[in-house]
């Protein structure tokens, strides 16, 4: 069972776009350093349908040799591709690298019906021993799960299903069934907003873009509630809801490295056609005053790198 407060890790490339490992790998040191328990690898942000099979899987390598130098940090490689065959053959090679488990949004562009998604998780989950899970992502897939979906996922394997959309009836709805009927599947939130009152529900892991550039102030959230200080929690909860509101003014993996950018981190370019403003631009001072305020209100120390653009 994951735990915590994961991240959907962004990839980082060069100005020509080509991966960049180094810059990558940095990246995932500086997270765990400021107290991450785990990636999910490849997924929105971290760009892995503009990505080969093969960059994809050397990103997966990274974060196991990062991942070694610490301890109880989990790795789900999200390895959804639009066709069956290229899913399954990055799910075995994400068990090759000795990933924790992987994750699939179903295949995109196309619309598929309900029983062609069902054929592509059973070949998935018949291909690797990992542990599968859904990736419920309509916005992408163009495919909504219901209750239904799940049951019959449930009954040929799945482990579990990382959810974005956050429907309260759904979620709650494959929550208490799975709970009552003591079926072995994991809930994952899919994002940090929800996570105190799913918390309540019994929710116990989310996967959080704000940990790509403010980490400390998830970390800070994520042990508040686990140790049961309510107070802090709350006031840290809705810390995050602002920020995170604020920071939603474009797409969020470029948002995550102008972040970075704003805290003195040089962190490189995304993959074209994605674009970051020009360093010259008044967002990024914008965004170091909203971190500066955040950090102060949430009583933390904001450390910043040498790159400094504000």
């Amino acid at each position: 069972m994951f735990t915590g407060s994961l991240v959907p890790n962004v990839t980082i490339f060069d100005a020509e776009g080509k991966l960049d490992l180094d810059k990558t790998r940095w990246h995932m040191r500086w997270m765990f350093e400021r107290g991450v328990d785990g990636l999910f690898l490849t997924g929105s942000y971290g760009s892995g349908p503009l990505m080969s099979i093969e960059e994809r899987t050397a990103v997966f390598e990274a974060a196991k040799a990062v991942a070694a130098a610490f301890e109880g940090k989990a790795l789900i490689g999200h390895v959804g591709c639009i066709d069956t065959a290229s899913t399954i053959a990055l799910a075995q090679a994400a068990e090759k690298v000795g990933l924790n488990a992987v994750s699939a949004v179903p295949p995109f562009y196309y619309k598929h019906s309900e029983d062609l998604v069902l054929q592509f998780y059973r070949d998935l989950i018949q291909a690797t021993s990992l542990p599968v899970f859904a990736y419920n992502n309509p916005e992408t897939s163009r495919f909504s799960f219901s209750i239904g979906t799940v049951r019959k996922l449930q009954e040929m394997g799945l482990a579990g299903m990382k959810d974005s959309p956050l429907d309260v009836g759904f979620v709650s709805r494959v929550f208490y069934e799975m709970k009552t009927q003591k079926k072995d599947f994991q809930l994952i939130l899919g994002t940090s907003k929800g996570w105190l009152p799913f918390f309540q529900m019994g929710v116990r892991a989310m996967i959080a873009g704000m940990s790509n550039w403010a980490p400390e102030i998830m970390t800070a959230l994520t042990r508040a509630t686990f140790e049961g200080d309510m107070d802090t929690s709350e006031r840290l909860y809705l810390l995050m809801m602002d920020l995170s509101a604020k920071m939603h003014f474009t797409d969020s993996t470029i948002a995550s490295l102008m972040g970075l950018y704003a805290r003195g981190y040089d962190a490189g370019f995304p993959r074209k056609p994605m674009l970051l403003p020009p360093f010259d631009g008044p967002k990024y001072r914008e965004i170091r005053q909203w971190l500066e305020d955040a950090f102060a209100q949430a009583g933390l120390q904001m450390d910043v790198g040498s790159a400094m653009l504000v």
